[in-house]
């Protein structure tokens, strides 16, 4: 099991979190309407999701307070969570059309980003591909994906193969970012 996944001690905390946002309209409100990740930062709600997840279990490693701020400003645009993968959901085809919901082109422009929480237009791009899938959006995987996004390429290479459909032969073999974290990859 790795971190931030459903049954893990830190996402069992991102879904209380989540839940607890769901119920509380004003916090998800002053959520959404941040722009930039740095927004994020200065809102209660954002502080809680990093106490709650500086106790986990799981986490072997110095967790960044700004890209968790900037996927909670994220998850705030998510009304439901659903239990496909983030890219492979954005391949799915649009009903009665044999076009995806996200263009192979629009696709490719999200890997160029480097960070979620350094670039503005990274974050804002993520929250209108969430709009684009009607707000449904698998909250585990895409936490996953944003926190370790940008620690080289094993993040962008598993959307390119979930998108397009192929299999990844270290599919699921997730302790490298971990690791890498751990020896101090992540000096945010």
């Amino acid at each position: 099991m790795r971190v931030f996944d459903k049954d893990s001690p830190s996402g069992e905390i991102i879904l209380q979190w989540w839940n607890d946002l769901q119920r509380n309209n004003g916090n998800r409100a002053n959520l959404r309407r941040c722009n930039t990740p740095t927004e994020t930062v200065f809102l209660p709600v954002s502080q809680i999701l990093i106490s709650k997840l500086r106790i986990s279990d799981d986490i072997q490693f110095k967790l960044s307070s700004d890209r968790i701020c900037a996927i909670a400003g994220i998850l705030s645009h998510v009304k439901e969570n659903i239990p496909i993968n983030f890219a492979r959901q954005l391949s799915q085809k649009k009903s009665g059309s044999d076009q995806a919901l996200v263009s192979d082109i629009r696709f490719r422009r999200i890997l160029q980003y480097s960070s979620i929480s350094e670039d503005e237009l990274f974050y804002q791009k993520i929250i209108r591909v969430i709009h684009h899938v009607d707000r449904k959006v698998n909250i585990f995987d895409i936490f996953y994906s944003l926190y370790f996004w940008g620690l080289g390429d094993k993040v962008k290479k598993q959307w390119a193969y979930d998108y397009y459909g192929t299999t990844n032969p270290s599919e699921n073999n997730n302790d490298d970012l971990e690791n890498t974290i751990a020896l101090g990859a992540n000096n945010e």
